[in-house]
């Protein structure tokens, strides 16, 4: 939240959730973000892309949550730490929030019909 002289200025969770997951799923090697069954059947009828990113916002700093399904083949620290290097500059370069920090955790991997072959 930034205050000015001319008010407040607040960032609902669902725009940080959604920059998030933009970010998320900008890096190569993630296929997709894993959604329960609540997030799931939103991003189903909603097509939002935060539907499965649960974020927390405290004093000025906020922190994410999110699966992913990873691409089979990748390096999966590697593909990580892109994850939360992406959300990180985003979120702070869009929002003007310190990004406290990013728990990524990696819940599938995706067998591609090459990779089934």
């Amino acid at each position: 939240m930034a205050e000015e002289t001319g008010g407040q200025v607040k960032i609902d969770t669902e725009v940080l959730a959604s920059i998030a997951g933009v970010a998320a799923m900008g890096v190569p090697g993630v296929h997709r973000i894993k959604t329960g069954l609540v997030a799931g059947l939103t991003h189903l009828f909603r097509k939002r892309p935060d539907a499965g990113v649960h974020v927390v916002v405290g004093e000025g700093e906020v922190s994410f949550t999110l699966s992913i399904v990873v691409d089979y083949g990748v390096n999966i620290p590697e593909v990580t730490f892109k994850v939360q290097k992406a959300i990180r500059e985003e979120v702070e370069k869009m929002s003007g929030l310190k990004v406290a920090r990013v728990d990524v955790l990696v819940k599938e991997v995706h067998l591609s019909q090459k990779a089934n072959r």
